[in-house]
């Protein structure tokens, strides 16, 4: 059988070989988006569209409730990446993606009532606050600087949500 509905098998048309294209190149930034931070932004916009897509796809509030938790330490090594390199100009927005994950994945746990979820996610809570509080002893204070706030701020939300899961029954 050479030809199928007058199709030849060995030449590719045209949305064949743009298909392909568009599958390997999906793959490569998914391989690539992998290792972006914040500072590189392109790719690392990429990289939060993809992570988005991912958490649609998830079908349950429990999936979607440890695809999360699982992003809330990528968040938080992106806080660590940025006070590392001593890019302070993107704490702000990276603090930000942090306490809002942490607080979305608090309130889907609270709207689900997955109590199961809530005693890990606390103690992940509680990690966290360690390491950001850490983080904040050791950033420079000064009049020029003043994006540890942003840290305080992590940890101050950090408060409110663990207190938020303590009170689920």
């Amino acid at each position: 059988m050479d030809k199928f509905l007058g199709i030849n098998p060995k030449i590719l048309t045209r949305a064949e070989i743009v298909l392909i294209a568009i599958l390997a190149l999906a793959a490569f930034s998914l391989i690539l988006t992998r290792y972006v931070n914040p500072d590189f932004v392109p790719l690392f916009n990429l990289k939060r569209l993809q992570e988005k897509v991912f958490l649609n796809t998830k079908p349950s509030p429990e999936s979607k409730v440890e695809y999360m938790t699982f992003l809330l330490n990528v968040r938080l090594d992106e806080i660590k990446y940025i006070l590392s390199r001593k890019k302070y100009d993107y704490l702000l927005s990276t603090s930000l993606r942090y306490s809002t994950l942490a607080g979305e994945t608090t309130e889907l746990i609270i709207a689900n009532n997955l109590k199961d979820q809530a005693e890990p996610l606390k103690n992940q809570f509680l990690y966290h606050k360690q390491i950001l509080h850490d983080l904040y002893v050791s950033y420079p204070k000064n009049t020029d600087n003043v994006e540890y706030k942003y840290l305080e701020d992590d940890i101050n939300y950090l408060d409110i949500y663990l207190n938020k899961l303590s009170r689920l029954k």
